[in-house]
């Protein structure tokens, strides 16, 4: 016998509809309850009365409103599993004339677990911790690459000559932006003594930025076309605290991502060129390779698998990635097969292949993602074995 328990999330109140699989009768029917701590212990005090090995617990996977429940479950032992909304959505509409409100939706998810639970993986909060530490440093770089941006909007500006004048690469050096968030435009430069502004640099920098580029700058600030601003010099300096900040943050999401017990225990260590921060990454969003059949399976869940592009007997003969599935999981995929490209080995040779074949190097980098899931599928499968790239 099994207890099929359908929560149905919202931000202030749930819904949960009891199935006994033995009858398929409804024993609790659309219980509302709140989302605080007393409508939990409501909703454990109707959980109580059932044996807690015959329970499953079954809600939508809906933003972030589903995790206090989910966790308070979970410590109270009870097997507890996310549902896509999507196969919700279209199991409803089958079985319920695509009817929806939130007593025909905790029903509707009970009677799925009724059919599915057995297909379904168990999602651990120890994963649920490495999503939100991924998903968090994946925000700040997002919101760190607009501020860089924006910073060389301002300098174009103020100080059009800097990018050309500096090598490539070098703009947020620690010492160069030292020295703009103390001079902020090229009259500032120009007007500040050299041996107080290769102090600055050194003094960041810690003596690596060399004195000849400081040189260089200011010569270049002396014939600049650029014009002095307030406005805009306060924005620069703004934007460079901004980037100091938003740098700190991502060295200590980092370093957790780093020493997560998932990650440090991950056989993916054994691919060559693949760091850490991929890996807290890759693991956050496959959760368990059970779910995926074949690697294929996860090239779609990734949305490395290129778009359908067929009408009768006509079949497209170059099509794009798809990109439907996780992005997080997909960026990390691309970002770790351009790192393991890197290195002597047979991704490497593939890569090459691709560019012979007049592919880009982001074309060329799809492929390679999608070798990459081959590799991720094998390994996860089989933690004990050797993997030699």
């Amino acid at each position: 016998m099994t207890y099929c328990v359908g929560v149905d999330i919202a931000k202030f109140e749930h819904v949960v509809s009891i199935l006994d699989s033995l009858t398929g009768e409804l024993i609790v029917d659309s219980l509302h309850f709140d989302n605080s701590l007393k409508g939990f212990n409501i909703l454990l005090s109707n959980l109580s009365k059932l044996n807690k090995d015959d329970v499953i617990v079954g809600f939508e996977s809906t933003a972030h409103y589903h995790q206090a429940l989910f966790n308070y479950l979970t410590e109270n032992q009870y097997k507890c599993y996310l549902i896509n909304p999507l196969m919700i959505s279209r199991f409803r509409s089958i079985s319920l004339r695509d009817s929806k409100n939130d007593n025909i939706d905790s029903r509707a998810i009970s009677k799925f677990l009724l059919l599915e639970y057995k297909h379904l993986i168990d999602e651990e909060f120890s994963i649920n911790e490495l999503k939100e530490l991924c998903l968090q440093r994946s925000f700040l770089m997002e919101s760190q690459s607009k501020i860089k941006i924006k910073l060389v909007s301002y300098l174009d500006r103020v100080f059009p000559e800097l990018c050309k004048t500096i090598p490539q690469g070098t703009l947020y050096s620690k010492g160069l932006l030292a020295i703009l968030k103390e001079c902020p435009s090229a009259k500032l430069i120009s007007e500040t003594r050299i041996d107080h502004l290769i102090n600055i640099a050194k003094k960041a920098s810690l003596g690596r930025y060399k004195e000849s580029l400081v040189i260089k700058i200011k010569e270049a600030a002396k014939s600049s076309i650029g014009f002095h601003s307030d406005a805009l010099s306060l924005k620069i300096r703004q934007s460079i605290e901004l980037l100091e900040s938003y740098k700190r943050q991502i060295d200590e999401i980092e370093e957790s991502i780093i020493n997560n017990q998932i990650v440090i225990n991950s056989p993916l260590h054994q691919i060559k060129g693949i760091n850490s921060i991929e890996i807290g990454y890759i693991m956050s969003a496959i959760i368990s390779i059970k779910r995926f059949e074949s690697y294929k399976k996860l090239v779609a869940y990734a949305g490395l698998d290129p778009k359908v592009r067929q009408s009768g007997t006509w079949m497209a003969s170059k099509t794009r990635m798809s990109k439907r599935g996780n992005a997080l999981l997909r960026y990390a995929l691309i970002w770790a097969a351009n790192n393991i490209r890197k290195h002597p080995s047979k991704m490497k040779d593939y890569y090459e292949l691709k560019c012979s074949e007049n592919k880009s190097h982001y074309n060329a980098l799809g492929h390679c993602a999608s070798k990459l899931c081959r590799y991720i599928f094998w390994i996860l499968n089989n933690p004990d074995k050797q993997f030699i790239n």
